[in-house]
């Protein structure tokens, strides 16, 4: 399945990779030293199952140029960089299926936090909960100056953080600014992520894009030996955390997720929704 979701197209001198899912999940540019990985999944860039599967192969893809030294991420959709988990996928679950989701989802957070490359999020949207944890594993964060927040809400949600999300917020802003905005769920404007450090840039927000593409170009730059060693001197610990308890990570996560009151929870949340939507 997973072999089947990316198609390749050539197009000279620029090499495309494009997702063969019926809604085109994500597409891959392939150009000098910096690739460009783009969420294209209407309408939200929601993180299921097959966004998982897709987002991970083409990190690889990309590695496995080896002429490419940095990537940037980033979002086809105008106001979203992506939503976060798919709460499809956590409602009323199919039990097997729900285990394949929450391992695409370490294995993402793997792919990306650990990966070779020098990864830029391009934020030019709203990055709640899993979509921050894509801007989290990167390393660097350029967002728009006047849409979208970012963050980790699920505490709104009736849900919690997966234990190594919740490490790498600690890691990002700190263990007192992360204890508050886990506990709270808080979605912080592009200034106030900037004050906290959750993100390293504002620009304007028609410049995103390119200011993203001058930082992965100066990080491609750098020697990678150098560049990737000094990346996994500070990362390699909490993934090691993740590697040798993943199994425990995904049975806690079913546990959780399958219990009386989170259903109740994120069925509550689901009617709010449905509600938002007639009401428009």
């Amino acid at each position: 399945m997973i072999s089947a979701l990316f198609r390749v197209t050539r197009m000279a001198p620029r090499r495309t990779f494009v997702s063969s899912a019926s809604d085109e999940l994500v597409a891959l540019d392939l150009d000098s030293s910096v690739a460009v990985l783009t969420m294209q999944s209407k309408p939200v860039n929601a993180l299921s199952l097959e966004m998982f599967q897709a987002l991970s192969k083409a990190i690889r893809d990309a590695e496995a140029d080896q002429s490419i030294q940095a990537l940037v991420l980033q979002s086809a959709l105008p106001t979203i960089f992506s939503s976060g988990l798919d709460i499809m996928e956590l409602h009323k679950p199919d039990p097997d299926r729900l285990v394949d989701f929450w391992k695409s989802f370490q294995g993402l957070y793997l792919d990306l936090y650990g990966s070779r490359l020098a990864c830029v999020a391009a934020i030019e949207g709203h990055a709640p909960a899993a979509g921050c944890m894509l801007a989290l594993s990167c390393d660097y964060r350029i967002m728009g100056n006047s849409v979208g927040k970012v963050g980790l809400n699920e505490s709104q949600l009736g849900i919690v953080a997966p234990p190594w999300l919740g490490r790498q917020m600690i890691d990002t802003i700190g263990r007192r600014e992360a204890e508050k905005a886990l506990g709270l769920g808080t979605l912080y404007s592009p200034n106030e992520a900037l004050r906290i450090s959750l993100i390293d840039e504002v620009v304007e927000q028609d410049n995103v894009r390119e200011r993203a593409m001058q930082v992965a170009t100066q990080w491609a730059k750098i020697p990678p030996v150098s560049r990737v060693a000094s990346k996994m001197l500070v990362r390699n610990e909490q993934m090691d955390i993740l590697r040798t308890s993943r199994e425990k990570d995904v049975e806690d996560f079913v546990r959780f997720i399958t219990q009386a009151s989170t259903q109740k929870n994120i069925g509550g949340y689901l009617k709010m929704l449905s509600a938002k939507k007639l009401n428009k």
